[in-house]
């Protein structure tokens, strides 16, 4: 899988625990950030911050990074989230012919299929893709993999939760990422991936994306809704859909 990530931008932003050191002054903290010519607007959770040096944007497409606020501001006033993580939001080039919500019925599929677990993995190889869990809730699909491949950004685990979801005409791809030697356990993870969900979605209302707020997390999921048909044909509309979610 492509990405836009520096090894060289991320070198420094990984500090996910701890904020021995910090000053009381620092950059000003960047809790939002506006990104393509759509204006998507990404935002975390309480204590999480956007890492300017590790987003990269055009006005096709974006991916930013997002880590604990007073380790990237260098500001203990900044704040710190609850859970040793960093976050990750990718945002594809718009195609108002091709919606991920037409796309539910069809991604457990899809990502369980070689095709599928090829453009998951970093390293672009099917045998490194575990799916763990997976399920949808309204428009938004939430995926838990493990993935065995180098990635780029330092010293984070393997496992991750990730959620798709549409955001006018493009794709927002939502992932928590915990350290890999202390990791997050699995309900911590997908609680994180919901509350960063719910921000992102609550933030880019006006963009009329269509998916509407989820229930809070102790709340039960919905039923499963009925099937839809997806714009386009078979295999081939699944792959140049998540082409483009991958940025390939």
């Amino acid at each position: 899988m492509s990405t836009w990530i520096s090894k060289s931008a991320l070198a420094g932003v990984l500090l996910l625990a701890g904020c021995g050191g910090l000053g009381p002054s620092g950059t000003a903290p960047v809790r939002t950030v506006f990104v393509t010519t759509d204006q998507v607007t990404i935002a975390g959770p309480d204590g999480f911050c956007i890492d300017p040096d590790s987003t990269r944007e055009s006005d096709d497409s974006a991916f930013v990074l997002l880590g604990n606020c007073a380790v990237i501001s260098n500001r203990r006033s900044a704040g710190q989230p609850d859970v040793n993580a960093v976050l990750t939001a990718s945002i594809s080039e718009a195609d108002p012919d091709q919606s991920l919500r037409d796309a539910i019925p069809q991604l457990d599929t899809f990502f369980s299929s070689d095709e599928g677990r090829q453009l998951l993995s970093r390293a672009g190889d099917s045998e490194t893709i575990e799916l763990l869990d997976s399920f949808h809730q309204g428009d938004v699909f939430y995926l838990r993999a493990s993935d065995s491949s180098a990635s780029e950004i330092q010293n984070v685990s393997a496992d991750y939760w990730r959620s798709y979801f549409d955001i006018g005409d493009r794709i927002a791809t939502l992932t928590v990422l915990g350290a890999a030697d202390n990791p997050i356990d699995e309900e911590t993870s997908l609680a994180t991936l919901r509350a960063f969900t719910d921000t992102v979605l609550a933030a880019n209302l006006g963009l009329e994306s269509g998916v509407s707020a989820l229930p809070p997390i102790d709340s039960p999921a919905p039923a499963a809704e009925a099937p839809r048909r997806p714009s386009g044909n078979g295999t081939l509309w699944n792959v140049g859909l998540f082409r483009r979610i991958m940025g390939n």
